[in-house]
Formats: structure tokens, sequence, C-alpha cells
């Protein structure tokens, strides 16, 4: 049996004992600090559907900005230079 927390499983709780992270030790809270960035990271480095949707409708309506292919700050209504 182990005593670590998948802090996945935490995700959506709003049980408080759950965040007695700070009555353990700082290794301990480290190492779930770091489990928890890592996973935060990981959730953040992608777009859900949600937001794939959101952004197509403003590229469809030329709403927004964004990069061309030199990186410059465009915006979506904006001819690109040639």
């Amino acid at each position: 049996m182990t005593n670590k927390t998948n802090l996945r499983n935490l995700r959506h709780t709003t049980d408080p004992s759950v965040f007695s992270i700070r009555n353990k030790s700082t290794a301990q809270t480290n190492n779930a600090m770091k489990l928890w960035l890592d996973d935060f990271t990981e959730r953040m480095a992608h777009p859900g559907p949600q937001e794939e949707e959101f952004f197509a409708r403003r590229r469809q309506l030329n709403l927004g900005a964004g990069l061309d292919e030199n990186g410059n700050l465009v915006k979506a209504n904006t001819e690109l230079k040639d």
C-alpha cells in the first residue's frame, strides 16, 4: 500500500481534507507541487475542443491577431506584405 496521492484524482474535488499538503514534510510538498505542475503544464500545452472552435470562429470572422510566417504580429484582416 502506498501513501502517495495521485493529484489527477484531486482535480475536481472540493473536499478540504485534500488540501492537507501543508501538513506534510517539505519533501512531500515539493514532490506534490512538481506532480501538479507537470500535470498542469501537460494540460495547458494543447488546446481543448472548445478553444479550437472558439478560435476557428474568430478566424472565420476575421477577428483578432496572429503571427505571419516570419513571426511578425498581424491582424486577421490585414493582408500580408510580399
